[in-house]
Parts: C-alpha cells; structure tokens; sequence
C-alpha cells in the first residue's frame, strides 16, 4: 500500500487549491493519530504553498491561514493532493529549474496526507517568526500606479493605460500587481508601449528579475495592463494597483518573442530567462525543447496538461544559455501552441 501511495506521489505534485469543493474532515473514530502536527509540518507548507491564493478576500474559495480552516478541508486537500489537480502548476518535474516553481515536494505531500490521514494533530504553539524588513533600496525605488476603480459584473478583460513622466530612460527590475478585489482577478498582463513584458497570476507575489537583469522603460513611455476578471454573480467595484521597482542603469536588457508551434532556429546565441507556453486546448501536452548544435538536447519546459485558466509563466532560476544555430521545438498533442519567450538579447529567428 506504501508503494502505491508513493507512486501518486511522485507522479502529482502540487498542493494549494483554489477548488476545494470536496467533503469537510471529521476523524473516525479509530483513526490513527498522526505524529505529523499543523504547527510544526503543515503551517510551513500552508504558508509557503498556498497563502497567496487561500487567505481572507483571496483567489481561493475559502481561507487555509489558520489551523481551524485547513482542518475543517483536511480531506479536501489530501485529494487534491493526490489528485495533482492543484497548485496551477503544470510544469512536469525534473524538466526545467523554475524560481517560482508552486509545487510541492514527495514529502510534503506525504506530509499533508499523513496529517489528514492521521486525525489532524494540532501540535500546540510555536513561536512566530518576525517578517524579513524591507531594505531601504527596495522601499525608495518602488513606484505605485493606483488603477482607476472599475465596475466588474462579469467574465471580461479591462484595459487601463498609464502615462508615466519619466524624464530618463530607467530599469525596472521587478513589478508587482495588486488586485483590489482578489476574488475577481485572474491575470494582469504588463505591456511597455504596445509590447508585452508579462503577466501576474494569482500564485504570484512580486515579480522579480534575476540579478543585473532588467526591463527597459523608455522615456515618455505608455504603460498598458490588461487585467483579466472571472466570472462573477454580483458587480463588484475593483481598485487595483502596479508596483514598478527600478534599479541599476547598468542592467542587461529583456526582450520578447512570442513563437508559434513549430521549429524556429537562433541565429545567433542568446539566453532564456522565462517562458509562457500555450496550447489550443485545455487538455493538451505542449512542451518547448532546445536542440543544441552540439547534439545536447535541452528540455526547456514540458507541460502534460495544459490548463488555459492557469497561464503560468514559468520563470528560470538562472538564465539557460542557446547557442547561435540551437533549434527550437515547440509541440502540442493539439492543433496549435506557441509560447511567449523572454531572452536577454534580441533573438534572431531564422
């Protein structure tokens, strides 16, 4: 039983739901208890995994912030669990090393599991770590833009422009969205003067781009953010609002592609920093891979079922290296994909 259990482990991997509609948690009355305890085990993978989503207000149907909420879904979470339904994170393991990879670990989820399992010990108090501060840098070049308030009654995309009065050319080296509503957004895509940068979701916090990496914004530039509202029974009033965090003017440049289902050849080398791979249907496996011209062939990401209402950006811990001549593969089981590419040099596509 031990080895089956393992095997759905292994094969899931992702926790944080933002559908847990399954059956409440209530012990049996011969359950095991588990030596797996909230504030030891579960709190830190709650916390970790699944907060921005489950909090009071956030995207999630209900809250998991504190130890009554997530016991009373105990259950629920062991199947999605098990089930690898949730987090929205599609990406396959061990193709790719993403800094904002949501899944869980094998023992995590056996974490998880063995607490619902196990009657859901609390584990008494522990103490509380006090938040890291934020440094005064971060603090000082961090620019807000207040959306203006918008009436959202149903399914839709709204489009805010901002001009911003930059009277230099700057760096943006992370950005952040802040929904004001954060039932109501599903995606806020990020575009500088009619080009895409890129887009939050809600499994996100800040957006930040690796070291001496960054964003050019052009003086005199027009900011657009397409905010994307889910479907909802009642209008409801949203006041979102972008973070711009500006750094060095010594930054190496971002640029983007958007590539469609095929092979597409670099003419020259470049190097990889994220990507956003889309299928045509919700179901389908799509997957980009690099065709080194030295024969190594390098899996950029691989996704085994696309889920169109989770468009994750999936963002390299360090920037991956193609080599001028590589070939690009990107595939679907469907009738079409493409993916959107950043690179931090402009690629060549021949």
């Amino acid at each position: 039983m031990f080895r089956c259990r393992l095997a759905v482990i292994v094969a899931t991997g992702a926790v944080c739901a933002t559908s847990l509609t399954l059956f409440q948690s209530s012990p049996l009355a011969h359950t095991p208890i588990s030596q797996v305890t909230w504030t030891v085990d579960i709190a830190p993978i709650i916390q970790t995994r699944c907060a921005n989503c489950h909090k009071p207000g956030g995207f999630g149907p209900m809250p998991l912030t504190t130890y009554e909420e997530s016991r009373e879904w105990a259950k629920a979470i062991r199947e999605e669990v098990l089930s690898g339904r949730m987090p929205p994170w599609q990406a396959a393991r061990g193709y790719g090393d993403f800094a904002n990879d949501a899944s869980l670990t094998p023992l995590e989820i056996e974490l998880l599991t063995s607490w619902a399992d196990g009657a859901t010990p609390h584990g008494g108090a522990v103490a509380q770590r006090p938040p890291s501060p934020k440094t005064s840098a971060t603090v000082s070049d961090a620019v807000p833009f207040d959306l203006p308030a918008t009436l959202v009654t149903g399914a839709r995309t709204e489009r805010f422009q901002i001009a911003t009065s930059e009277a230099v050319d700057r760096w943006i080296t992370g950005w952040q969205f802040e929904p004001g509503t954060a039932t109501l957004v599903e995606e806020a895509m990020l575009s500088i003067s009619g080009s895409r940068v890129g887009s939050w979701t809600p499994i996100e916090s800040a957006i930040q781009y690796p070291v001496n990496i960054a964003e050019r914004l052009p003086r005199g530039s027009q900011l657009s953010v397409d905010v994307r509202y889910r479907k909802t029974t009642e209008a409801q009033v949203d006041r979102s609002r972008l973070i711009l965090y500006f750094g060095s003017d010594r930054s190496r440049p971002i640029s983007h592609r958007s590539l469609s289902c095929g092979e597409q050849v670099l003419a020259r080398g470049t190097d990889v920093i994220a990507i956003r791979p889309r299928a045509a249907g919700a179901g389908d496996a799509i997957e980009v891979v690099a065709h080194l011209p030295n024969g190594t062939v390098q899996p950029i990401v691989v996704v085994p079922r696309y889920a169109p209402v989770y468009p994750v950006t999936y963002r390299l811990r360090t920037p991956l290296h193609l080599a001028g001549g590589t070939r690009l593969m990107i595939q679907s089981s469907g009738t079409g994909c493409s993916a959107d590419i950043d690179f931090l040099a402009p690629p060549v596509v021949r």
